[in-house]
């Protein structure tokens, strides 16, 4: 369509007062038959036509009187039943509580006996439709929060995960009481048994004599072949008890390179070491 001209349709008793910026402002551009083409605002219910009206005056959601609004918010509806539009319930349900908020700030206080009966009734719904209003703000803007991800996320593609195909299942025939019988088996190993710690009985004097007495036999003793078939506790026994019998000068050791066998033979002397090529 060729637009040739147009004119904006304000609401409220000041220019100021326009309708609220959502797509464009109502416009009335002229056909080309005489016909009229209407491009009407487009709102998601009656909070969002309010939340834009608070929003259009920059006013604080928090603090504004809700009254401030209801001459634009019904001068809206009145151009919608103008253009034969039809208005919802909720939208009338928004109104009549603005008109009763905005009543109740023009009319003089009730009396004093109808204070507690009269006095709180628009405050209460004023508070009722700020929360409402607040709390729809919120969603409002998750949602656009939302919609920005979505439409960031559509330049990515993601490769789908390849199909699997079906394994081949392996069929058994069993009988329920070998099932169970397995079940017992394999239950009854589990079952932790009770651990024996045997002491070993080993001290640093006996191991002195035996090594000596060894000494006195075979002449020399090679300390790793005795240490091969002991245990930690008994090795470290063996090898204190040789560490004895070198300080007390009733052993010698020789060791050809580091970390090498020890060979211990009998003193001869108060020498500690023992030549081998001797």
């Amino acid at each position: 369509m060729e637009r040739r001209g147009g004119f904006r349709i304000t609401i409220g008793s000041s220019p100021e007062a326009q309708a609220p910026d959502a797509g464009g402002p109502l416009e009335f551009p002229p056909g080309g038959r005489g016909d009229l083409l209407v491009k009407l605002d487009v709102f998601d219910g009656p909070l969002d036509l309010l939340l834009r009206l608070v929003l259009a005056q920059d006013l604080d959601i928090t603090k504004v009187s809700l009254a401030a609004v209801c001459e634009q918010y019904l001068g809206y509806l009145a151009l919608m039943e103008s253009l034969d539009i039809g208005v919802a319930s909720e939208y009338l349900v928004i109104a009549a509580t603005l008109t009763f908020i905005k009543s109740k700030r023009l009319l003089p206080p009730p009396p004093t006996p109808f204070v507690d009966v009269l006095g709180d009734d628009a405050a209460c719904a004023e508070e009722a439709l700020r929360e409402r209003l607040i709390a729809y703000q919120h969603f409002k803007q998750a949602g656009e929060a939302l919609k920005i991800r979505l439409e960031s996320n559509r330049r990515f593609h993601f490769r789908e995960a390849p199909e699997i195909a079906d394994a081949a299942r392996a069929t058994y025939r069993l009988q329920p009481a070998h099932l169970a019988r397995a079940y017992g088996e394999a239950w009854n190993a589990a079952q932790r048994r009770p651990l024996t710690i045997r002491r070993d009985a080993f001290s640093v004097v006996d191991k002195m004599k035996w090594l000596l007495s060894a000494l006195r036999q075979a002449g020399t003793v090679s300390l790793f072949s005795v240490l091969a078939g002991c245990r930690r506790l008994e090795a470290v026994v063996t090898f204190v008890a040789a560490l004895e019998l070198i300080r007390a000068h009733k052993a010698a050791f020789a060791q050809e390179q580091p970390f090498g066998d020890v060979i211990l033979s009998l003193a001869s002397g108060k020498s500690e070491r023992l030549d081998r090529s001797a």
